[in-house]
């Protein structure tokens, strides 16, 4: 088939290749590819050959390229998507777009290109351009499972004024009921099919299922219209434990503690919505809130073996009254008594006179007065006035740290930390597929499942002590070098603060903050 003819040379394809025969020198390459931009089928391959040949013009028939389809059609790896691109000119794509809309048609059901064909593609297509002719429909990975568990009250104390009174408030114990929620999950779902362009279905990825994690012998699981519910088995308080939901023994005290109920002495938690008389004690393993008004007056103990202790009302000791607890303390004021804790304690409006030993002793930054009495702190001491007018003794002292050490400590605490949520995580999986089979295991299977559960919550022992550590490494480096007193509004003379081994005796009103780095004192 003739391509080109003139009296320099003739240009024909025969079984797909194309040959030229020059038969007169005096036609450049620049001129050819001018004439060849014509003709979007023809491909040289051979410009040596070409220049060769238009050079000698020896009149021989030489092959110098190829002869290109009408349509070409590249699929993807994947299936997912076909491209077209028809050799003709815009000329040509005009005069015979009816015919080549059926040749495009055809040449797709050559391919086995029968879904997702793009209707505009085939009716518009472009002249010797590459275009998208054909997508596949994507199979719809399913939702992941959706788990949501009952979130625990912050504690932070606060001093709300309503114009009469102030009010130290703190939501500090949730307390349940039998069947009261306590999470739910919102199952995976199966997502949906796809289909590439070869009409061939594409099966969806099931989203990813995730365990409720609860204790069995306080909290039950409801399965009701695809949702799965946990409710409290037994009346109690909310807690977490290796890392399940629970609900911990919880003993509530409508009036006071007196004569009429003896000391107190619980292994959970216990909330007293009165008083504690005088002479008498409170203990449980697990927090305590005492809720009168008034406070405490002369009692004797109260102390939490691994919680957190609350008086709304302050305590009244008369220099017998000792409040410990592993967590923290919070109060409305501490009047001639003794308060240690593991974690800070907070204070809401003074302590006089007391002997008090924390990690951190907050006072409020408004209203919060320390006044007398001997305080220890690892890494802060904060409050708005210290000693008073009539120069009463405030001793003030702050154990501080190691900067370095601390950091160099965090930084193995974060290292093994992460080590182990990733093992911990590792058991999560496994014991994920264990819950899916539960009810198809052998009698081995269950038992690897039982000493599965075991490691897991033995593990998550060791994670919650890691993040205990690494919280209380955190908050302490939050401490302004390596041990401040924080004087908000006064400090007033006789007062005698000591960060480390410094030691500053105050003379006359002072106030800001007073920090120790490098045993060296400094105020700003």
């Amino acid at each position: 088939m003739d391509l080109i003819n003139n009296e320099y040379f003739r240009m024909e394809e025969e079984n797909g290749s194309i040959f030229i025969t020059v038969v007169q020198k005096g036609f450049s390459l620049n001129q050819l590819d001018q004439l060849v931009r014509d003709h979007p089928r023809i491909s040289i391959t051979k410009f040596v050959e070409l220049k060769a040949s238009l050079e000698q013009a020896i009149s021989e028939k030489i092959h110098i390229g190829e002869w290109k389809p009408l349509i070409s059609i590249s699929i993807s790896e994947n299936k997912m998507q076909a491209k077209m691109r028809i050799h003709v000119t815009e000329t040509q794509l005009d005069s015979e777009r009816e015919k080549l809309t059926a040749d495009i048609m055809e040449a797709l059901g050559v391919h086995g290109i029968k879904a997702g064909i793009l209707e505009k593609a085939v009716k518009q297509p472009l002249a010797n351009k590459e275009f998208v002719v054909a997508k596949g429909e994507p199979a719809i990975t399913g939702a992941d499972a959706v788990v949501r568990y009952f979130q625990l009250s912050v504690r932070k104390p606060t001093i709300r004024e309503d114009g009469k009174a102030d009010y130290f408030d703190l939501h500090f114990i949730d307390e349940v009921k039998a069947g009261d929620w306590l999470g739910e999950k919102i199952p995976c779902t199966e997502g949906v099919s796809g289909r590439n362009i070869l009409g061939e279905v594409l099966l969806p990825i099931k989203g990813k299922d995730k365990p409720l994690f609860y204790d069995h012998k306080t909290v039950e699981k409801i399965e009701k219209e695809g949702v799965t519910t946990l409710k409290a088995i037994v009346d109690g308080v909310v807690q977490y434990k290796d890392g399940k939901i629970s609900v911990g023994n919880h003993l509530l005290i409508n009036g006071d503690v007196g004569t009429g109920t003896g000391n107190i002495q619980f292994d959970g938690s216990v909330t007293i919505n009165g008083m504690v008389s005088a002479g008498f004690s409170v203990k449980a393993t697990q927090d305590i809130s005492i809720l009168g008004e008034l406070g405490i007056s002369g009692v004797k103990e109260v102390e939490s073996e691994s919680g957190d202790i609350f008086i709304k009302g302050g305590v009244f000791g008369n220099n017998i009254t000792i409040i410990k607890a592993a967590k923290n303390i919070f109060l409305k004021h501490a009047n001639e008594c003794t308060l240690e804790a593991g974690e800070d304690i907070h204070i809401g409006y003074y302590a006089l006179g007391a002997k008090i030993k924390g990690r951190n002793i907050i006072a409020n930054e408004q209203k919060g007065k320390i006044i007398g009495g001997t305080i220890e702190a690892k890494g802060k001491v904060s409050a708005a006035v210290f000693g008073n007018r009539l120069e009463r003794k405030t001793f003030v002292q702050v154990e501080g740290f190691n900067r370095f050490e601390l950091e160099h400590e965090l930084s193995e605490l974060l290292m093994r930390y992460k080590e182990k949520v990733v093992y911990v995580e590792g058991l999560k999986r496994q014991l994920e597929s264990f819950e899916e089979l539960q009810s198809h295991l052998n009698e081995t299977q269950f038992k690897q499942f039982q000493r599965l559960k075991t490691v897991y919550e033995d593990e998550m022992m060791e994670v919650s002590f890691l993040e205990a550590r690494r919280k209380n490494v955190m908050k302490l480096l939050e401490t302004k070098g390596e041990g401040q007193v924080s004087i908000q509004v006064a400090a007033y003379p006789e007062t005698t603060l000591q960060i480390k081994n410094q030691k500053k005796h105050v003379r006359t009103l002072i106030k800001g903050t007073i920090y120790c780095e490098k045993n060296t004192l400094y105020s700003e």
